[in-house]
């Protein structure tokens, strides 16, 4: 069983503790983005209208720099979902390994916010989309992925 040495520095109290975890490896468990590329792969192969789904965070990116709620609002999306252990595994080991959780939302048939028939002042704000839904998924350490629930509007694409 390999240690590390971990560091914790908290800026407000100037307080600086050093110690050992033991059990704590260099292995994947220490590359977080990896890890969540797997299971976001995961997920994202439980069904084909979740392929070419983008980001969350690089809509967040996409809404701040064009000043607009259109990108996350009028766009279907995947996002793992933090938890206390899978958001803690890279730095502490807890003793045990971490599910992830990852959201998958679909919409369909957007009118942009930006255009004439929205209004800022209508409140609250009507969905512009005609139909959204949405699924979370559990991705256990084995890589066994479950449904943990799904909520919205039918989608209308199913309909035959």
């Amino acid at each position: 069983m390999r240690s590390r040495r971990v560091t914790v520095v908290t800026v407000l109290g100037c307080l600086l503790v050093t110690g050992t975890v033991a059990g704590a490896s260099d292995d994947s468990a220490s590359d977080p983005f990896a890890r969540s590329a797997e299971v976001v792969a995961l997920v994202l192969a439980q069904d084909a209208r979740f392929g070419g789904l983008p980001d969350y965070r690089r809509l967040e990116i996409e809404q701040a720099s064009e000043f607009s709620l259109d990108p996350i609002v009028g766009s279907g999306f995947y996002r793992e979902l933090p938890t206390t252990a899978s958001s803690l595994t890279p730095w502490v080991d807890l003793g045990y390994p971490a599910s992830r959780l990852v959201e998958i939302t679909l919409v369909g048939d957007c009118t942009p916010l930006s255009t004439e028939s929205s209004s800022i002042d209508a409140w609250p704000w009507p969905d512009p989309c005609e139909w959204r839904h949405s699924w979370v998924y559990r991705v256990a350490p084995d890589d066994t992925v479950t449904l943990l629930f799904e909520e919205g509007d039918p989608d209308p694409r199913l309909a035959g």
